[in-house]
């Protein structure tokens, strides 16, 4: 792991200065006061991940990471370990202040935005914000000004699932890379169980909408590209990427505001959380807890996902998996593909290999993408 990309999400803060309607970080029982401090965050996380692999990532979210006072002083911290920062940020103090100008100096342009996009339609994203998609458009056209990298986050549910194509074809249009999470009952979701997409949900319209576009293919599940051919691509364009699937506790680890860990940021608040950085060293939680062990590895997995070819390079997502059965081994609810057993393939595979050569080529190949690899 020690030269391998891992991306750490750090949740800062649970203060936000949008309302979101099922916001995963607004859980009961919150408390400001247990978040880490300044010198715990640097120390307890930061440090630690950076001594966990020598090509780490933070993502500093929320809520909203910049509403931190120390925001810039922790985002100079990690770029000081030589880490790349991406900041998640709903985009209004971005359009209201120089947070962009501030954020590339501090990190020495080791900084890369994150912006929420959950549909283009008004209605459609305000039903889920307090704000139109106007605000991270604007962001967005500020940060080209200013040559700051960034990339759109889609939470795709059964709220704006009506709209997703014509958001899609939007992002492809700029060209810039995306990021789909996954709809999950964590925090004020739990109240929007009628927001959950199915494993028809995701083969007549969100599984098209992804495989379309290579430069959405992060974390992508379910996910069918060719597993030797992926294993000999990454081997020939020099790609460190472990599988472009399910990354949860394989390249990825999350951190709570108050310092709890779990494998993936939709598990957060949940029984899946493995410590807490107060209490022991976030290298060691990542590396030695049964279960990052046991998704690093997958063999445990279940139902189909455990009889299935694409085990190892999607795996399932862990999360949907967690919260359709409270078993995070367990099949992913959204999938729709019926393998009798490992050799079965998907009518998938030939495209989505062909795709995820794209991607390959293209995070080799551009600025700043090439230099997480």
């Amino acid at each position: 792991m020690k030269d391998s990309l891992f991306l750490c999400y750090f949740e800062t803060t649970r203060r936000c200065n949008l309302h979101c309607a099922y916001c995963m970080t607004r859980s009961a029982g919150c408390d400001g006061e247990k978040e880490l401090t300044t010198e715990q965050a640097k120390t307890l996380v930061l440090d630690e991940l950076a001594a966990l692999s020598s090509n780490a990532v933070v993502a500093f979210s929320g809520g909203e990471h910049l509403l931190r006072p120390d925001a810039y002083e922790l985002l100079a911290h990690a770029a000081g370990r030589n880490m790349w920062s991406f900041v998640n940020t709903n985009g209004q103090l971005l359009v209201q202040t120089d947070a962009i100008r501030r954020a590339a100096e501090a990190t020495s342009g080791k900084v890369v935005f994150a912006f929420p996009l959950n549909s283009v339609d008004l209605g459609v994203n305000h039903a889920s914000r307090s704000d139109g998609p106007q605000t991270v458009l604007r962001a967005a056209k500020l940060c080209d000004e200013q040559r700051v990298p960034y990339f759109f986050i889609l939470t795709v549910s059964r709220g704006n699932l009506s709209t997703l194509p014509d958001t899609m074809r939007h992002i492809k249009k700029t060209g810039v890379p995306m990021l789909r999470s996954p709809f999950v009952l964590r925090g004020a979701g739990r109240e929007f169980q009628d927001l959950r997409v199915d494993a028809t949900d995701m083969e007549q319209v969100i599984h098209p909408a992804l495989t379309a576009n290579h430069k959405s293919y992060v974390s992508f599940t379910p996910f069918f590209a060719s597993p030797e051919i992926i294993e000999s691509a990454s081997r020939r364009l020099g790609v460190s990427i472990a599988g472009p699937g399910c990354q949860a506790a394989r390249s990825f680890a999350a951190v709570s505001a108050e310092g709890e860990v779990a494998p993936c940021v939709q598990l957060l608040d949940s029984s899946c959380v493995c410590g807490n950085v107060r209490d022991k060293p976030l290298l060691q939680i990542i590396q030695d807890a049964p279960l990052f062990t046991a998704l690093r590895e997958r063999t445990g997995l279940k139902g189909k996902c455990g009889r299935c070819r694409y085990q190892q390079t999607c795996g399932g997502c862990r999360a949907q998996a967690f919260y359709n059965n409270g078993d995070v081994e367990g099949e992913d609810p959204t999938c729709f593909f019926e393998p009798d057993g490992p050799d079965s393939r998907s009518c998938f595979e030939s495209t989505q290999t062909k795709q995820l050569g794209r991607f390959f080529l293209y995070v080799k190949t551009t600025s700043p993408w090439r230099h997480f690899l």
